[in-house]
């Protein structure tokens, strides 16, 4: 059965499998002012409700993994969240939106599951690389590889319920199979990995080659605009 909030699902995580002590005061925070905002009025909701089931889904993950980390996921989380609600303050302050969250945040009449894949593609295609290379050094990206990596498991998790979510919506399944995801379920879960492989590498390229970045950068910035416009017109 799927939690309907985030809030339900800390107290099940205290309650249940005995983690307040492994859950940081930040990382309750965070999945706090994520259940706010998907309950909230805003476009942003549509999104959140799927960003906070991840989130959830990465304090279970890692709650039992050992000190280094959980450091690492939990300052991870942090600066990775920092991207999405400074866009979500920056619209509802009448602001300039990042780049990276103009489309998500353009129109008001779009239908959920749009809301929920142009998240998708703005978050993890867009803000990943930003949140490592912001809040770690390129040694400490390199150390946490292989921890970056592990939480695949968790998101394919998540994966599946949203893709079991997404079949039962009109058109949807010609959609994801044509335009956005893959064709099935595993396809899907590789495309999820090779996009976080691929911050990994921008990242690591940020510290190391500059203009080679620069390139890379560009081409990720025309396959986001490409998916984005896929999903507005055939969705």
């Amino acid at each position: 059965m799927r939690l309907k909030n985030t809030s339900l699902l800390i107290i099940c995580i205290l309650f249940f499998s005995n983690a307040a002590p492994q859950v940081s005061d930040e990382e309750i925070r965070l999945l706090q002012q994520l259940d706010s905002t998907a309950r909230s009025p805003s476009k942003a909701r549509h999104f959140t409700r799927l960003y906070s089931e991840t989130t959830a889904e990465a304090v279970l993950f890692f709650r039992k993994a050992g000190k280094k980390e959980k450091d690492f996921i939990r300052r991870l989380e942090l600066s990775f969240a920092e991207y999405f609600f400074s866009a979500v303050e920056a619209n509802q302050q009448g602001k300039d939106i990042s780049a990276v969250w103009q489309m998500y945040f353009s129109d008001s009449s779009l239908k959920p599951l749009q809301y929920e894949l142009l998240g998708i593609n703005a978050h993890i295609n867009g803000d990943i690389w930003q949140a490592l290379i912001t809040e770690f050094t390129l040694a400490e990206i390199r150390q946490n590889r292989r921890t970056y990596l592990r939480f695949q498991k968790g998101l394919n998790k998540i994966y599946n319920r949203f893709y079991s979510r997404a079949n039962n919506t009109s058109q949807t399944t010609r959609m994801l199979g044509g335009v956005f995801i893959g064709f099935d379920r595993l396809y899907g879960k590789i495309m999820l990995l090779r996009w976080r492989k691929r911050q990994y590498r921008l990242a690591t390229i940020w510290f190391t080659r500059p203009d080679e970045f620069n390139k890379k950068i560009r081409e990720l910035d025309r396959k986001m605009n490409h998916i984005n416009q896929l999903i507005l017109r055939h969705l």
